[in-house]
């Protein structure tokens, strides 16, 4: 009898969708409510979610057969992690895949907040833009100080290309590494998060969502950036409180920001940010390469078929639950 999996959201890739299909009974939900998931999942051995679609301790009560969760890409906060392992569900991601295609948005991001792209559009459809070239505020990036908030893998790459091509200074904030780590990188660690905020022309966000990070950049600490300085948050949308950005943006506390991803998803419609003079919204596509989607797809799938196979997966988040979840698929452990 083939395992059946549940793609909670659809997946990134044709080519998965085929691997997956040659191997498992397959049912795919596109935009499923909460009762929906709960209820694909109950006879699933698998799963496969993509945010902001959440598996949670809710849809996990009635899964009686379910094993093995797996992440669209690297987060898993669109997966309560713990109540999978208090369920016996392993979880996997697939880390790495987004650090090119992410660092390369949030230097697009960058670019075109400095060279006033988006205002030139603008200006150039209103007519007359030949008599007001000089008043656009254009800047360069070249030698300038980038902060980086988040030094894992895509503020590291952030970091490399900002030095490597533009010459910036960098700094970096994240108590979860070493100063080594930064140094080798050419930046440097600071452990004061108002620190980098004070002394940053760019303020570039790539920390994890977790409990530290959630809500760390609020009025207070908008209000400490320059006046002249751009915000740039390509990680998740919970780090930065909209509310307090809107007003930063309004009332001129910082010269512009650029968002990919936002408090809540999809983004409401109309949305209060529609109106903000100086913000760039992108709509959560900065790791959605065409390269990037195949990798993590592929990745996924693989990692679900190793699971219901018996094979630990690589990317195993909670390997408290391996032993559980082996055994409701009859596997030793």
């Amino acid at each position: 009898m083939r395992p059946k999996v549940v793609l909670v959201g659809g997946i990134y890739h044709a080519d998965a969708d085929k691997l997956l299909r040659a191997k498992a009974e397959v049912l795919a939900l596109d935009r499923p409510a909460p009762a929906e998931i709960a209820a694909a999942l109950a006879d699933a051995h698998g799963a496969i979610v993509r945010y902001p679609h959440r598996i949670d301790a809710a849809a996990l009560a009635g899964a009686a057969k379910l094993a093995i969760v797996a992440s669209s890409g690297r987060g898993t906060d669109s997966i309560d992690v713990a109540a999978c392992t208090a369920h016996g569900v392993a979880v996997v991601n697939n880390p790495g895949l987004g650090t090119i295609p992410v660092s390369e948005h949030a230097i697009a991001m960058m670019l075109s907040l400095s060279r006033r792209l988006v205002l030139s559009g603008r200006v150039i459809r209103a007519g007359g833009a030949w008599n007001h070239r000089t008043g656009l505020d254009v800047r360069d990036v070249n030698g300038r100080t980038i902060g980086i908030v988040g030094l894992g893998l895509i503020g590291s790459e952030m970091a490399r290309k900002c030095i490597a091509a533009f010459g910036m200074k960098v700094l970096a904030y994240d108590p979860h590494v070493p100063a080594a780590k930064a140094e080798a990188l050419g930046a440097t660690m600071l452990s004061d998060l108002g620190e980098l905020l004070d002394r940053s022309d760019v303020v570039s966000v790539h920390a994890e969502l977790n409990e530290g990070s959630c809500g760390m950049i609020g009025e207070a600490q908008l209000r400490r950036m320059q006046r002249h300085a751009f915000l740039i948050n390509t990680a998740r949308g919970k780090v930065v409180q909209q509310k307090a950005l809107e007003r930063a943006l309004a009332e001129g506390w910082i010269a512009g920001a650029a968002l990919d991803v936002f408090e809540e998803e999809p983004l409401a419609e109309p949305s209060p940010l529609w109106e903000l003079d100086g913000l760039i919204l992108t709509p959560h596509v900065a790791g959605l390469s065409g390269d990037a989607l195949r990798e993590l797809a592929r990745s996924a799938v693989t990692q679900v078929l190793q699971t219901l196979a018996g094979e630990r997966p690589r990317n195993l988040v909670n390997p408290a639950a391996w032993n559980a979840a082996m055994a409701r698929l009859g596997h030793p452990a």
